[in-house]
């Protein structure tokens, strides 16, 4: 299937996230305290510890100050949205400390897990539960030849959210095996503070 490649922002010297095709999306604000159903495969129930509509998020309050020593980041920041991901769609990104990584969590607001499977095929997804949230790990190379990890989150009914991580361009010692256990750290800290919400 076809994606398109939109470069990070951050800086020139970084690697690229990942959009795809656009959609629509159904979200509705679910509350409560008991785990959360919807249908975003479009074949059984979505068990979610809580459907949070990510209209209302910005994703860098997802990241608290005691996650970001934890995880040893330097910077966490808005980033600029990209259109792909929606109208409303939202941006934060980050640096690290002492590795040569990036990451951005993004708001997808245009479509949930069936587009997903559908525009990047299922076969290249990875399931796995993110702090009680179903998710999707999928990983690629960059233009440049630096690994790209992504972890997609089904937070609500339509949308996702998406945490990358990329190897800093140019930097031979980058693993895909690295990147993804940063988007595995940073997804599940920032999932578990979008099930407070």
């Amino acid at each position: 299937m076809r994606r398109l490649a939109v470069p990070f922002l951050l800086a020139a010297v970084l690697t690229g996230c990942s959009a795809t095709e656009p959609g629509t999306p159904s979200a509705g604000n679910q509350t409560g305290s008991a785990p959360t159903t919807g249908s975003s495969a479009g074949t059984a129930p979505v068990n979610r510890p809580k459907a949070v509509d990510l209209k209302t998020i910005d994703p860098c309050s997802l990241i608290t100050p005691e996650q970001k020593t934890a995880l040893g980041l330097s910077k966490v920041e808005p980033g600029k949205p990209l259109s792909d991901y929606g109208e409303e769609s939202k941006r934060c990104d980050q640096t690290y400390t002492q590795i040569k990584y990036v990451s951005s969590i993004h708001t997808l607001l245009n479509g949930g897990v069936d587009r997903l499977k559908r525009t990047m095929g299922e076969a290249k997804l990875t399931p796995l539960q993110v702090a009680g949230y179903p998710a999707y790990l999928a990983q690629r190379v960059a233009p440049g030849g630096a690994p790209v990890c992504e972890v997609y989150i089904d937070a609500n009914e339509g949308q996702l959210l998406l945490v990358d991580v990329g190897g800093v361009f140019g930097v031979k010692t980058n693993t895909a095996e690295v990147a993804c256990d940063q988007a595995k750290a940073l997804a599940g800290a920032v999932a578990a503070v979008l099930a407070t919400k």
